[in-house]
Parts: C-alpha cells; structure tokens; sequence
C-alpha cells in the first residue's frame, strides 16, 4: 500500500487539479499526504557589478506573504478532507528539493510543464530531473485534469527494459488496485506476447493482466500508447524513464518525453 505522498505546491493553473488526484490516491491507500512548497531564491537573486549576489528583502517579505496566502489557502481546503497531511515549507532548488525527500516517500505527485500564457502560470518543467533521481515512483498530473481513480484500469508500457521492470515493481500497491492491467508492447519484433515474464511476476502478486502486442504502422510509439489506454478507459499509464544522455541524464527520451508533456490520462513514471 502507498502510505506516503509528496503533492509539489506551487501557485500555478495544475494546483488544484493534483492536489485532488492526491487527495483520491490518499483516500484509496489511507496514506499520507505531504503537501511540499519551495522556494527558490536563487532564482530571485540580484548580481551587482562587483560580482556579488544578493536578494532584496522587499522581494523576500513579498514571497513570503504570497507564500502564506498559498499555504492558508491550501490549509482551509485540507481542513475540510478526510485525509491526514501536513505542510513543509523550504528554500532552495525545487526539483533536488523533491528527490530529497522522495527518497523516504512511496510517491511524488507533479503537473504537468507547459509554457505560461499571460498571467497564467503553469507547473514546472521539473518532471524529467525529479524522476531520473528520484526514490520513488513520479506521477504527474496532466493540465485540467481534477482526479484519479485507483480502482480504473492500468496500461504499462513494456519493452522488457531494465527501467520498465523496476516501474512495474515500484508500482505494485497501484497496479492492485486497478480493475484491470493492459501489458503493451509496441513495434515490429518477431517475438510473441514478450511480456509473458513480466505478467508472470505481477500473477505471483495476485495481479492478473491481459497482454497486448501492438504495431505501430504509420504513427509514433507514444501515440499508439496513449491511444490505446484512451480507448481502454485507463486511469493511469505507466513506463519506465529513462535518461539518454551521459551528459545531462536529466533529458528523458523518445515516448517518455512526449508523454509528460502531452498525455491527458496521469503518468506514473518511475526509473
């Protein structure tokens, strides 16, 4: 069972949403949750000619005040749930911040990046260097999507990778409450049905799963994922990330990348 879960709070159009898909994922584990606001100063801080950096304590009494507002905010709707939670507040990086604290948390709860339009702020584009260091499994929240069902159907994407296994162990307490597992491989290979392992040791869990071998044809590998679980009614997909580069292993590659960025249904993520 999950009993421990990190919600990211931050002021921006995703809040609420995850902040519910937190709350109905506490609600169906009777777990914990975390609510985690950052501050990053850094980001705020002024260079003057001589090389030196400072932040201007007017700037720091207004985060402060807009950061009290947020948590009051915050704290009259938990008031009101059914949920145990508490509030920590820090400064510094928000994403090593995160991953910090993931290491003693059964899952981490994130939006979904996209660019700001006016006044509008959307959530931070910290998936990809919060999963790759992580200690527990991700799941990010799409843009206007306001909760999670547990108990819907789950699809996994499997290419039988090292990050793919670990994803499916990672996210047992979920997949058993799911009302079905989809097992989906995706592509052009000659071997039949190559999650059989994989549903072997979800079985030995009490899991039972239905297997998928599709091809991809004329369209991409991330496309026929989600069209997939869309179709299926998923209420959650789960993959493996991965990281490509040796030089900046926060970059996550190929269906990973255009998942959490474009997915409508909540991504688990884990690696």
């Amino acid at each position: 069972m999950l009993k421990s879960v990190i919600v990211h709070v931050h002021d921006d159009s995703g809040l609420d949403g995850r902040v519910s898909a937190a709350l109905d994922i506490c609600r169906a584990h009777d777990a914990h949750l975390t609510c985690m606001h950052v501050t990053p100063y850094g980001a705020y801080a002024t260079f003057d000619p001589a090389g030196g950096m400072f932040t201007s304590g007017v700037l720091i009494e207004e985060l402060r005040k807009t950061q009290d507002a947020l948590q009051k905010r915050i704290e009259d709707r938990l008031s009101k749930e059914d949920v145990r939670w508490d509030w920590q507040a820090f400064d510094g990086d928000v994403a090593q911040t995160l991953v910090s604290a993931s290491s003693l948390a059964d899952l981490v709860v994130l939006g979904q990046a996209g660019p700001s339009k006016g006044d509008i702020a959307h959530p931070l584009p910290i998936v990809d260097a919060v999963v790759v260091h992580a200690g527990c499994p991700v799941l990010v929240v799409p843009t206007g999507c306001d909760k999670v069902d547990p108990a819907a159907p789950v699809v996994v994407g499997w290419n039988a990778s090292e990050q793919a296994a670990r994803a499916i162990r990672h996210a047992l307490p979920t997949l058993q409450a799911a009302s079905a597992v989809h097992l989906v491989s995706i592509g052009n290979g000659g071997e039949d049905f190559p999650q059989l392992g994989a549903s072997e040791y979800l079985s030995r869990h009490g899991i039972k799963t239905e297997l998928h071998q599709l091809k991809p044809g004329v369209r991409d590998t991330d496309d026929v994922l989600h069209q997939f679980a869309l179709d299926h009614g998923a209420g959650c997909i789960l993959i493996g990330a991965y990281g490509h580069s040796r030089l900046r292993e926060t970059l996550l590659g190929g269906v990973t990348r255009y998942l959490t960025m474009q997915s409508r249904i909540p991504l688990m993520l884990s690696r």
